[in-house]
């Protein structure tokens, strides 16, 4: 993908962002961390310019990314940094979960699990007011 990527950066930038993700998460199953989070970089660069261009199309995808992207920041002690990624993430991909949280809501829930992981790695609260957002956008009933 990388090298149709350069050739055809529209029609092939998505599949390389989204082949650096997996690369990532495996890299990471492998215990190669450091390359993993290099993948995982790469893939919310991509997807941060994308989104910009097309929200409705990439933001949620972008939103995976930095979600893996706190992960593997967490993987390697930079806590800070994995919360600021696993926050962004959840923050975009609300919108998305408001509007149809049948095509949305599962990712959300799984990103907001490891928003309120990362907090815990720091022994923070979550942002109440997020918590409760997303749990409206999933439909929980939270007031």
């Amino acid at each position: 993908y990388r090298r149709l990527a350069q050739s055809r950066p529209d029609a092939f930038e998505p599949n390389l962002a989204g082949s650096l993700n997996n690369l990532g998460n495996r890299l990471s199953e492998l215990g190669r961390r450091e390359e993993a989070l290099t993948a995982a970089e790469e893939a919310v660069a991509i997807r941060r310019r994308l989104a910009k261009l097309r929200p409705d199309a990439f933001e949620p995808d972008l939103a995976s990314s930095l979600n893996n992207l706190g992960n593997r920041l967490s993987e390697l002690g930079r806590r800070e940094e994995a919360l600021t990624a696993a926050e962004e993430a959840v923050r975009r991909l609300i919108p998305f979960a408001e509007r149809s949280a049948a095509a949305y809501g599962s990712r959300l829930a799984m990103t907001a699990r490891n928003y309120i992981k990362r907090c815990g790695e720091l022994g923070r609260e979550p942002d109440a007011a997020l918590i409760v957002r997303a749990a409206q956008a999933l439909g929980l009933g939270v007031r």
